[in-house]
């Protein structure tokens, strides 16, 4: 499965992060697109992890039909056990995930009570930051990675 091998590496990557002797004890998690849904994923079944970023991570909202074994889980639904801050960066053009998977999103961290920032971009869709692509979006870019900066810097000085 692949998800299981997704969380079984990053916990070990963590491990050894934490373990090093320049480490402050602390590691964050990131990822674009499917990785900021593993980044997800992953700080909401592994514990141990300081803070995620999510950038424009799609499939975290998954209908049950979209399921299947090589994606098991509605990430959406681990909500509860998201172990870490979250800040996620998304486009208001993209539709995966759409505004309203954002929007989806953002009420079961509500919910849940975790602590989170969203930011939301007119004018930029998937994969804004991606400087090589017709999608980059610079000034949208440029905040969001002040966003990302700031949040790691936060929760991981």
């Amino acid at each position: 499965m692949p998800d299981a091998s997704v969380i079984g590496d990053a916990g070990a990557a963590m491990r050894w992060l934490k373990a090093q002797p320049q480490s402050n004890g602390k590691v964050g998690i990131t990822g674009p697109c499917s990785g900021g849904r593993h980044a997800v994923l992953v700080a909401s079944s592994v514990p141990g992890f300081d803070a995620v970023v999510d950038l424009w991570g799609g499939g975290v909202v998954a209908a049950p039909d979209q399921l299947n074994e090589k994606r098991p889980v509605a990430v959406i639904d681990l909500t509860p056990r998201l172990n870490a801050p979250i800040l996620g960066l998304f486009g208001n053009d993209d539709t995966g995930p759409s505004p309203a998977q954002v929007n989806q999103h953002e009420e079961a961290l509500k919910a849940a009570g975790k602590t989170y920032q969203f930011h939301r971009y007119d004018g930029a869709g998937h994969g804004f930051f991606y400087y090589h692509a017709p999608n980059y979006r610079q000034q949208q870019a440029m905040d969001g990675w002040d966003k990302l900066l700031a949040w790691f810097t936060q929760h991981l000085a």
